[in-house]
C-alpha cells in the first residue's frame, strides 16, 4: 500500500512539474498533444469541434497570448503537424 502512494504522490508530482514547465515555455510537444482532438472537426467529419478539443485550444490560446514569439512557434507547430495530413483540413473550420 505504502509503494502506491508513493509512486502516485511521484507521478502526480512529475505531472505537475512537466506542465509548468511546458506553461513557461511553449513548445511543438504543447501542439501534438493538444491538437489531435480537433482533427475530426477540421476535418469535416464533425459539425462541432468536441469539449476536450475547445479546452485544448483554450490552453493553447492563453500560452499564445503571453507574447509574439509563442504565436508564431505554435503555427509553425501546427502547420509542420498538418503539411502532408489526409484528408486535409477544411480552411473555413479554422478561425
Amino acid at each position: 500500500m505504502g509503494c502506491h502512494i508513493n509512486l502516485a504522490w511521484f507521478l502526480t508530482l512529475f505531472l505537475l512539474l512537466v506542465f509548468e514547465s511546458a506553461m513557461a515555455e511553449p513548445s511543438c510537444e504543447m501542439v501534438f498533444v493538444s491538437f489531435p482532438y480537433c482533427l475530426e472537426f477540421l476535418m469535416g467529419l464533425y459539425y462541432k469541434p468536441s469539449t476536450k478539443c475547445c479546452n485544448h485550444i483554450k490552453k493553447l490560446n492563453t500560452v499564445a497570448k503571453q507574447s509574439e514569439g509563442n504565436v508564431r512557434l505554435l503555427c509553425n507547430c501546427i502547420e509542420s503537424m498538418v503539411r502532408e495530413m489526409q484528408p486535409l483540413l477544411q480552411a473555413s473550420r479554422i478561425r
